[in-house]
């Protein structure tokens, strides 16, 4: 199934897309039941919930009462407000370790172990919300595609074996970051946490319909140029081996957000360096999952 949340004449409702690009109110065919008022709270209620929205996906027709035109809404983060940071890891992709290296003057060393940092829930913004640029904090904006896991159900110290039925589904984030505020510490938090600095959609995909990752891949053009592409089965770390290193001794919880790093292709790593600019037009796509368009705005 492929959740989205959206707005049409009042505040944010769960719908799930159909096969033509339709949404289907899952808050509205529910008769308001607050288990469908958002995916946070489907994700909570577990297996039932998910099963009863499939049900009446497979059941929408065009139109029902309770099917949009995906024209007449407005998409939101598929979780809006999460319920805490959103975990994030970093140097996950051999393209993107060996490129910084260069891009630093530093030797190439591929991580042994997940690199993690965080992001606040401020950071977190919707297909079509502005990416902002504060020329008071940056010159210096970047953008990184990520591959993002939406975990379904909660542990601590979840081995590599069971962390896939840990998953719920997959979406797509975009890590911006102020390359100049980051790399005045060793902390990557504040050069990264900023407001609007973590664009989320368009759609979370459930994991039983991404298949192998190897077959996905995550790309982001900048004004219809493309800037990076690669399979997301090259990741260092597979999803699973994130969720193990991850849950040891810190408990994941249902609606937990962990994006998967970057391959190559930064704005820091090209020659010249290409930075986003005011009115810049930033898209990140894989197949399944859809496209998550922000544009640049100055302030």
């Amino acid at each position: 199934m492929k959740f989205v949340t959206f707005r049409r004449d009042g505040g944010p409702r769960l719908g799930a897309q159909l096969r033509d690009g339709d949404i289907l109110d899952l808050t509205g065919v529910s008769g308001g039941d607050p288990v469908f008022g958002s995916l946070l709270s489907l994700i909570d209620d577990g297996p039932g919930a998910l099963e009863q929205a499939r049900k009446w996906t497979e059941a929408a027709q065009t139109g029902d009462e309770n099917v949009c035109h995906a024209t007449d809404v407005a998409l939101c983060a598929p979780i809006p407000r999460p319920r805490k940071n959103v975990f994030c890891v970093g140097m996950n992709y051999r393209s993107h370790v060996e490129q910084n290296a260069r891009a630093l003057g530093l030797p190439t060393e591929i991580p042994d172990t997940p690199l993690f940092f965080s992001k606040p829930v401020t950071a977190v913004i919707g297909p079509g919300a502005p990416i902002v640029l504060d020329p008071r904090l940056t010159e210096k904006l970047d953008y990184e595609v990520e591959l993002t896991m939406i975990i379904g159900r909660g542990g601590t110290w979840i081995s590599e074996a069971d962390a896939p039925g840990h998953i719920f589904g997959y979406t797509l984030a975009n890590d911006v970051s102020a390359r100049d505020l980051q790399s005045r510490t060793s902390q990557f938090f504040y050069g990264k946490g900023q407001d609007s600095y973590c664009p989320l959609g368009p759609a979370v995909v459930t994991a039983d319909e991404i298949g192998d990752l190897a077959a996905l891949d995550v790309e982001l053009l900048v004004n219809d140029e493309v800037r990076q592409r690669e399979s997301a089965g090259n990741m260092i770390f597979s999803p699973a081996t994130v969720i193990s290193r991850l849950s040891r001794g810190i408990t994941l919880e249902p609606g937990d957000i962990i994006t998967l790093g970057t391959p190559g292709g930064c704005g820091y790593q090209m020659v010249p360096t290409a930075f986003l600019r005011d009115g810049d037009v930033v898209e990140c796509r894989a197949g399944g999952i859809g496209s998550l368009v922000n544009a640049v705005t100055a302030i």
